[in-house]
Parts: structure tokens; sequence; C-alpha cells
């Protein structure tokens, strides 16, 4: 099940930088690469914390840990955020936009990158 969501993950956030069809000479590649970058560091976080013990409340399962239900709120908040940048972007497609959306989610992206390396370091319950 984890393995899906991560597939799931990745492959939602490729096929939604490559599904973003705005006016080609507007489509700064760094843009592309910052919406990939943020859904792989996403997708990293959620392997990262798979089983273990989750302080945020609102991902936490039943039994306290993350699981299924933290994952698909995850994914639902990257979603929504990139469903938000492309209404932006298409309403008012200027390089200062996607200039701004980029160093977003470049930020978004390094910071939950760092919580996932800090997850990586707590062991697994048995």
């Amino acid at each position: 099940m984890r393995n899906l969501f991560l597939i799931f993950a990745l492959c939602g956030g490729a096929a939604s930088a490559e599904d973003l069809k705005l006016r080609q000479e507007l489509q700064p590649k760094l843009w592309k690469a910052s919406v990939t970058a943020l859904a792989v560091s996403n997708a990293l976080d959620i392997h990262s914390s798979w089983g273990k013990h989750e302080l945020n409340g609102a991902l936490a399962g039943d039994s306290g840990t993350f699981g299924s239900r933290g994952a698909l709120l995850k994914l639902g908040f990257q979603g929504g955020l990139i469903g938000l940048e492309y209404l932006i972007s298409r309403g008012h497609p200027s390089k200062k936009v996607f200039r701004v959306l980029t160093i977003v989610n470049f930020g978004a992206a390094g910071m939950v990158g760092g919580v996932a390396a800090h997850n990586y370091t707590i062991p697994r319950p048995h």
C-alpha cells in the first residue's frame, strides 16, 4: 500500500507538471522543475513517515501513526497548491508570476525535503 502511494505521488507530480498547458512562450522550465521537486519531496516525506508516530494530529490515523489518511491529505494539499498555481498563472501569465511561484515551490520542496531527511533518521517502531 505504501509503495502504491509513493508511485502515485511521483507519477501524479510528474504528470501535473506536464499537463499544465499554458502558452508555449510562457512555460518556464524552472517552474515545471519546481512543481516536480515539490511532488518528489512530498513523496519522500510520505515514504519516510509511513508507519511512524505522527505529531500532527490532522495527519495521524486512529493509532497515532502516519498512514493512508495522512498521505491522502498531503496529496490533497499538494494538488490544491498546484491547482491554485495553475489558476493564478492562467489568469496572469507573466514572468514575474512564474518567478514567484517557482520560489514558493522550491522553498516548500526544501522544507518538506528537510523534514523527510529528518524522518529517515527516526527508526520505525517494531
